[in-house]
């Protein structure tokens, strides 16, 4: 994660210290493209004065205009751009209606159609009365292409209030030629950007204090009015600056040379060195310079630097930092190397170890070839990078090793490895970290090799490989293990007794991985073990453990990291639709819903919550939305990975949902496609095929074969339960006894199941058989079969089923129509504040919560009320409340 003080550096106009003199005509210009054009584009070699003039500019601009400013460099790429022009909006405070960190993962996912929407609508939301300026400064050090198609359609729609700045010493390649037709586009050249005869005697008058027309028009055609040598000239000797070799003459970058020459052997000697080591920074602070120059004055250099005016910008921060001009710290780095070669990389590494940011970390330690801090930096920093959905961007920062290192490095393969995981590529997965773990041992590393391949045994047990999974499982036990080693060891037990048995084992395993996640798990680490743990909800003891582990991951997850809380709110719905608690189900349904938009609608998240839709519909006998809800699911499947097991999950929740609908079509439609997918490495699904074939066959009236089927499945259908399979085939059980004549055979396959959910009082899994199969079980000519108290039961589920019915078709009243819209207690405290004019951080504060949760409330705000500004929702406010000063308070 990147410093904050980083962050705001790259962010931050630079303020220039004095000397800058009234440049009229360039200042006129520049501030009418500012007020007119859609992009206002400032291309020059360096040293022409681009930042400056706009600087200044900027500061002309009315009160009402926003600025967002970032500057650029070479380690940004689209998502690293995307975050910081973000970040630059915040003191804004932007209406986003999808949460900043869900804009990044679009883009990294090559979503831009998506993701770029989002951001000009929250343009466009934002309080700013005289519209905004974007700039990005220094943008010909970004390498990426995806920035310049990020950019050409953020231009494409930019609110007409809005203006897109660039300063760059190339030309972008964007759609330039649009905008030239459209006259939506200024440009300045260095023709434009020189300094005149005129603005020269100016800037010599300021310097000097004398006027000296001769001189100044002989520093004129010296310079040719290049801002870079003008300033360096001024700062030189006369001598110096007179007598430059006629071959500087004719190249500003050897001019630029020789006067930062005479500029620097001018100065102390401790400064000279200051400044060589330094010039290795971006940006420069106390602290990172008294890092990487070992001078305990650093603050007393870089107050001197400012002083002597040494090309160099303020950045508005709450420590002092200065940011060096690109062609002089290009020439104090040159110099470095020529002065001091065998530090180059010393210095480096020590640059690296000041850093808070892992990419830069990352970058300066691969500069100085340290490729062993370089993997260990990026292995540091990957578990956080995960839980923030940037698993992309690691692996990109692993493609810039060199590829010999890549080949041979088992930390590289072990982050490789650990990214597949959150994208269900356990083949992947399995590879990458079969290759780590023989690296990790290789170098005496036993520990990383452990847990290498205590990820590598459940990456094949999910491939289907559950013999091999055991054995190395077992040779990784037989040996010393960490914390982390030691979860995901229990962690595959959990799944192999889930699949194998014994019937209480998930619930026993489950507790001893939360145990162990409790003694100190990360947020990343309780992610991981999460993922669709609640397949054994119906197992003795697991639905207790499940909301031990929503408690322990909403804990370890914190603020900001919205993927990982929708994890838990989804188990959370899970789990109470399973108890079959109505209210609380919709109110689950509802806060996933407002999580996947937050979040962009991500395609794991909406297959999840299609999934968890479909199940609450078929407990709402609502056959039609169920279809619907299958369609959208099937229409998904296809853009999911073909090598992870994800198709095969949703192909499954298709045909149990259909089936329990008794929609036969459908499940006649996919059940030869889930036939040809699984393998005998998964018995609870071949349990579940072979119980839709009996279900089918009963459907065409061949009830011997249903029965034959269904009598040997419940023989072990109790050990092998899911979510779905001992129920379905105990429930289709009875039916087929009692159309056959033997309700005391149908109630003998019943009762275990009746058993069961009276034990534990989860319902849930009694309401997934279906409305209409309770319906016809409870209603059924049992006479002495059956106790009538059981039978009772049986009514009663049926009840609850039409509880469930009753409450998915209760309308609410409309948000109009209600006083509050529908907002909370917090949400109605939130737009208090907001209504007297108080930012985002001032909320959190007042509330004492994080900015990124105010964020989130004002999205739900806007989201309710159906508004698209923050001042809209203000005037809302106030027509409703006014009157009622206490009215929020008391809530």
């Amino acid at each position: 994660m990147q410093s904050a003080s980083l962050a705001r550096a790259k962010i931050q106009t630079p303020r220039f210290r004095g000397g800058l003199i009234e440049r009229g005509e360039l200042e006129q210009r520049l501030g009418d493209a500012l007020a007119s054009r859609r992009l206002v584009l400032l291309v020059a070699p360096a040293g022409y004065g681009k930042t400056a003039a706009l600087s200044r500019q900027l500061q002309a601009l009315p009160a009402g205009r926003a600025i967002a400013w970032l500057t650029a460099d070479e380690d940004d790429d689209l998502q690293r751009l995307l975050a910081h022009l973000i970040e630059a909006l915040e003191p804004l405070d932007p209406p986003w209606r999808v949460a900043p960190e869900a804009l990044l993962a679009l883009a990294d996912q090559g979503r831009l159609r998506d993701a770029v929407p989002a951001l000009l609508g929250t343009l466009e939301a934002t309080d700013a009365p005289d519209g905004g300026v974007l700039v990005l400064d220094d943008l010909h050090a970004v390498a990426d292409a995806r920035v310049f198609d990020f950019l050409n359609q953020l231009l494409e729609g930019l609110p007409q209030n809005w203006t897109l700045v660039i300063a760059t010493r190339v030309e972008p390649p964007l759609a330039l030629g649009r905008w030239r037709a459209r006259r939506e586009l200024a440009e300045f050249d260095e023709s434009a950007l020189s300094f005149s005869r005129k603005e020269v005697e100016d800037l010599w008058r300021h310097a000097t204090g004398a006027e000296d027309q001769e001189q100044a028009w002989r520093l004129h055609e010296r310079t040719q009015g290049w801002a870079a040598g003008l300033s360096l000239s001024l700062a030189a000797s006369e001598r110096s600056a007179a007598t430059a070799p006629a071959s500087a003459r004719h190249s500003r970058r050897h001019l630029f040379e020789y006067l930062a020459s005479e500029v620097l052997d001018d100065l102390p000697g401790e400064l000279q060195e200051f400044l060589l080591r330094c010039s290795l920074l971006s940006e420069l602070t106390v602290t990172r310079c008294e890092k990487i120059s070992g001078n305990p004055r650093a603050a007393q250099w870089l107050d001197e630097i400012g002083r002597r005016r040494l090309f160099s910008s303020v950045l508005d921060s709450e420590e002092l930092t200065l940011r060096l001009h690109d062609l002089f710290r290009d020439f104090l780095e040159q110099r470095l190397r020529t002065v001091h070669p065998g530090e180059v990389a010393m210095l480096l590494r020590r640059a690296a170890q000041g850093e808070a940011d892992p990419l830069r970390g990352t970058h300066l330690y691969l500069r100085a070839g340290a490729w062993e801090e370089a993997e260990q930096c990026l292995a540091n920093a990957t578990a956080d990078m995960l839980a923030r959905d940037e698993g992309a961007q690691v692996i990109r920062l692993v493609e810039q090793f060199p590829a010999d290192i890549q080949a041979q490095s088992p930390v590289l393969a072990y982050v490789r490895g650990w990214c597949a995981w959150p994208r269900f590529e356990y083949a992947t997965a399995r590879s990458y970290m079969e290759q780590a773990a023989a690296g990790f041992d290789a170098l005496g590393r036993h520990h990383d090799a452990q847990r290498a391949r205590a990820m590598q045994a459940l990456a094949m047990f999910f491939g289907g490989f559950t013999q091999e999974a055991l054995s190395l499982s077992r040779a990784v036990r037989s040996g010393p293990m960490d914390l982390e080693t030691q979860t995901l060891s229990e962690l595959l037990g959990f799944w192999y007794e889930g699949y194998h048995g014994p019937v209480e084992g998930p619930g026993h395993r489950l507790a001893k991985v939360i145990d162990l996640l409790e003694q100190g798990g990360s947020a990343e680490l309780w992610f991981r073990c999460m993922t669709r743990v609640n397949t054994f909800i119906s197992r003795l003891g697991v639905s207790a453990q499940l909301q031990r582990m929503i408690n322990g991951a909403r804990a370890a997850t914190g603020e900001g990291r919205w993927s990982l809380q929708a994890t838990a709110n989804l188990m959370e719905a899970w789990l109470v639709l399973w108890q079959g608690k109505v209210s609380e189900t919709e109110a689950a349904l509802q806060r996933i819903e407002e999580d996947s938009r937050w979040l962009g609608q991500p395609a794991g998240l909406r297959m999840r919550l299609l999934s968890l839709k479909a199940v609450y519909q078929v407990t709402c006998d609502e056959r039609e939305p169920v279809r619907q809800t299958c369609q959208a699911m099937a229409s998904h499947i296809s853009l999911l990975d073909r090598s992870s097991h994800l198709p095969l999950v949703y192909l499954i929740v298709i045909i149990v949902a259909s089936a329990a609908v008794e929609d036969w079509p459908t499940v006649r439609m996919h059940l030869p496609t889930l036939r040809l997918a699984v393998g005998n490495e998964k018995p609870d699904v071949q349990m579940l095929i072979h119980s839709f074939d009996a279900q089918l066959a009963f459907q065409d009236g061949r009830l011997g074969e249903a029965l034959t089927g269904l009598r040997a499945l419940v023989e072990r259908s109790a050990v092998l339960d899911t979510l779905f399979v001992d129920g379905t085939v105990r429930t289709r059980l009875a039916l087929a006894e009692l159309a056959d004549g033997s309700p005391a055979a149908a109630w003998q396959a019943l009762e275990p199941f009746i058993e069961r959910i009276e034990r534990s009082g989860n319902v849930g899994q009694a309401l997934f058989m279906g409305a209409q199969v309770l319906t016809k079980l409870s209603l059924a000519p049992w006479r002495s079969a059956a106790p009538k108290q059981r039978v009772a039961i049986l009514r009663q589920w049926k009840e609850t089923a039409r509880r469930f019915k009753a409450g998915a078709q209760e309308e609410l009243p409309a948000a109009s129509t209600r006083h509050d819209a529908g907002l909370t207690g917090r949400e109605l405290e939130v737009l208090a504040l907001l209504t007297d004019g108080q930012s985002n951080k001032l909320i959190a504060r007042t509330l004492d919560l994080s900015p990124h949760t105010i964020k989130r409330h004002v999205a739900s705000i806007l989201d309710r009320l159906d508004m698209a500004s923050r001042m809209q929702a203000a005037n809302w406010y106030r027509a409703r409340f006014s009157q009622f000063p206490g009215a929020v308070a008391g809530l």
